[in-house]
């Protein structure tokens, strides 16, 4: 029996098919109460959306020409996975590998 060895196997990134990506944008912005310092307030509007960037970014323009709030802070996480390259001899056993754990 004969053994092989993928020491230096090339590894890439992908995004995950079964995960969503998610964007966050919370305003960052005071509301202030009329020169009353002391009880200034964090706005705290935040929006989220699965897959849909473009729709956070009209939430947060909306937000911004409703209440004239000007900081932002936008998160984005996009889950990813760790696979051998496509065609490559690991791919091809990784598969079968999935496969027969599938059945």
């Amino acid at each position: 029996m004969t053994r092989q060895s993928f020491k230096f196997a090339d590894w890439a990134t992908a995004p995950d098919p079964d995960a969503a990506a998610e964007y966050v944008v919370i305003c960052r912005d005071v509301v202030k109460h009329d020169d009353d310092y002391e009880h200034d307030t964090p706005c705290r509007w935040e929006f989220r959306a699965l897959d849909d960037r473009a729709a956070a970014d009209k939430q947060q323009k909306a937000h911004a020409d409703k209440e004239g709030h000007r900081l932002f802070l936008e998160i984005s996480t996009c889950p990813t996975v760790v696979t051998p390259p496509p065609g490559s001899v690991l791919a091809g056993r990784l598969a079968r590998r999935e496969r027969a754990a599938a059945q």
